[in-house]
């Protein structure tokens, strides 16, 4: 897989865990730790993708 499907990926989880988190009533840390693997995937998905751009305009 290249970058651009992998930061896609990633985009793609931490919004599935935003969602999770936001249409389940869970305990507050189970609630906490989907919030946490949600903007962690989001920050790694988005900084994926904008070095794949980056690279990509370069060539």
């Amino acid at each position: 897989m290249n970058n651009k499907n992998i930061g896609f990926v990633f985009g793609l989880l931490g919004f599935v865990f935003l969602m999770l988190s936001l249409t389940l009533t869970l305990p507050t840390p189970i609630w906490s730790v989907l919030i946490g693997i949600s903007i962690i995937s989001n920050i790694i998905g988005t900084a994926t993708l904008i070095r794949f751009i980056k690279t990509s305009q370069k060539v």
